[in-house]
């Protein structure tokens, strides 16, 4: 049975750009995927779901992996593993799990991940200046662990999915 998260709105914030997060506290998920691990605002997150059957489908993008059925409704998986630097094969097993993001109003995604800790971290925005020290990239949002010294690259699923690709994702939906 998967495992219910609230889904909480952003206040006034829909889209917020990232110099408005900087020193923001929020609190979030940690997963993985390779050997990678990612922070995403638990706000953002609609549910996480043992994985179960994927349908694969022929598409035009290949951000999309197939869909699952959840409780009757259709939901695209979406497969980001290229686009953050890992193989774009992944291997299930009991421990993989499925984060559903809801980024409009009647759309549902889903993402497969390696692993998921379901304590809530709190953590605080670092500025953009701060970084992971491994990646040249400064327009990555960081977050550093309330008490530690633990930094982890925020996952924002409008960061990662392009606007046309919601499209596609949407016309694969419009197929079923």
């Amino acid at each position: 049975m998967a495992q219910i998260i609230p889904l909480f709105k952003r206040m006034a914030q829909k889209e917020p750009n990232k110099e408005s997060w900087e020193g923001r506290k929020e609190k979030f998920f940690s997963f993985s995927m390779g050997d990678k691990a990612f922070v995403v605002p638990a706000v953002d997150v609609a549910e996480v779901a043992v994985f179960s059957s994927l349908i694969e489908i022929p598409t035009n993008t290949e951000i999309v992996s197939g869909v699952v059925n959840v409780r009757g409704t259709v939901i695209p998986i979406i497969n980001l593993r290229k686009r953050l630097g890992l193989p774009k094969d992944f291997v299930i097993d009991s421990k993989t799990k499925v984060i559903y993001f809801k980024p409009k109003q009647d759309f549902f995604i889903g993402m497969i991940v390696d692993n998921v800790d379901f304590r809530l971290t709190e953590g605080i925005i670092l500025p953009k200046s701060a970084s992971l020290g491994d990646s040249d990239n400064n327009d990555e949002v960081i977050m550093e662990e309330k008490d530690t010294n633990c930094r982890f690259k925020v996952f924002l699923i409008d960061d990662l999915v392009k606007p046309n690709e919601f499209e596609e994702v949407q016309k694969v939906l419009e197929a079923f």
